[in-house]
């Protein structure tokens, strides 16, 4: 790989699995059956606890902070000592020896009006100025969706070339086993036809639209997984409104999984993402996906989908469900993690060759 030798940023490693740690994972995963194992390793920190099992790129435990200063500091010293090229796949990188970043999301530049606590609103400056140095000293950016590579010209004037689209996959949802026996120990949840959602506290997540539209469908149920209730969700709403939505809290991935297997549709009417996993998984299973008409979400899913608009609360399910959509295979042969790790190893061996 001629004097491009990679260090990847495993920061993600020490840190819950969520939409960027699941696409690190299993690209770093994939990465790994494909490079020259001289010239890539995996930096994590040392109390890392999602470590992928790697059979040939080596990983290095260094340092022992936590979050972002660890990249700052311990992951920035490993690459600068060694005379590395980071590849960081989060969303953040050392701001001190810039690498290859991928940028899930412009969230922080089109949305402030997400961030309204005290953290949220550092987090969203503390971004803004990583993603500056991005435009100006990343050899290339990847980011997971022709949404977000517009965005990322339209706001700040970024060469077009210099963006790489990849994208998420599923395949690591078939590693999961459905967890039947959900349905033994709640039989609450089945009672009734049900719709299945993951609900979050993150404002673009419009988990009001699911229950907004529970209410106007008392016929059918409504689980909403992720938190246990309306006050965790800060919503000043009466659970009493409420009596065909379940809040389940916490579940495990087998139970998310045999949960979207046996949906009548899986609900994700969010109002922004950059890419949107969760509907993927849910097609993976053969689930039917309501999602939203918003940015990036008809790039993903094409025809494969019902549409809604987040901001309409007067839609019947029943009608929305009787229209046709194309088959989900048409969506499940586009996003592998294989596909997407062989193209950021292709761009990285051409900036080789242009070095």
């Amino acid at each position: 790989m001629g004097n491009k030798r990679i260090a990847i940023n495993g920061q993600f490693t020490a840190r819950k699995m969520t939409g960027q740690e699941r696409f690190a994972y299993e690209i770093v995963k994939e990465l790994d059956l494909i490079v020259d194992a001289k010239d890539w390793v995996l930096v994590v920190p040392k109390d890392a606890v999602n470590i992928p099992k790697l059979y040939n790129i080596p990983i290095i435990k260094y340092g022992r902070v936590k979050g972002s200063l660890w990249e700052q500091v311990y992951f920035f010293y490993y690459t600068f000592r060694h005379n590395l090229l980071s590849l960081n796949l989060c969303s953040v990188m050392p701001v001190l020896k810039p690498g290859i970043i991928c940028i899930h999301d412009l969230s922080y530049k089109v949305n402030p009006q997400y961030f309204k606590t005290v953290y949220s609103f550092i987090s969203m400056l503390w971004h803004r100025v990583l993603f500056r140095f991005a435009w100006w000293f990343s050899p290339f950016i990847l980011t997971v969706s022709e949404f977000s590579k517009q965005q990322m010209i339209d706001c700040y004037k970024v060469d077009a070339d210099k963006i790489v689209v990849v994208g998420n996959g599923w395949e690591h949802f078939t590693r999961i086993k459905e967890d039947e026996t959900i349905k033994e120990r709640k039989p609450n949840l089945f009672s009734k036809p049900y719709f299945f959602s993951l609900g979050s506290l993150a404002p673009n997540k419009n988990i009001d639209w699911v229950l907004k539209i529970a209410q106007n469908h008392p016929q059918y149920i409504f689980n909403i997984a992720g938190r246990n209730g309306l006050k965790e969700y800060g919503l000043n709403y009466n659970e009493e409104d409420f009596p065909n939505v379940n809040f389940l809290g916490y579940i495990t991935d087998g139970e998310i999984k045999y949960l979207m297997a046996n949906c009548k549709a899986f609900i994700f009417p969010s109002f922004f993402e950059g890419f949107g996993i969760p509907p993927l998984e849910a097609l993976s299973v053969g689930a039917k996906i309501i999602v939203s008409n918003t940015s990036c979400l008809p790039e993903i899913f094409g025809d494969s989908a019902y549409y809604i608009d987040p901001h309409n609360y007067n839609i019947n399910l029943d009608s929305l469900l009787n229209t046709s959509v194309n088959d989900r295979q048409l969506v499940l042969n586009r996003f592998h993690f294989r596909i997407f790790a062989k193209k950021i190893y292709d761009r990285i061996l051409k900036l080789n060759k242009q070095s």
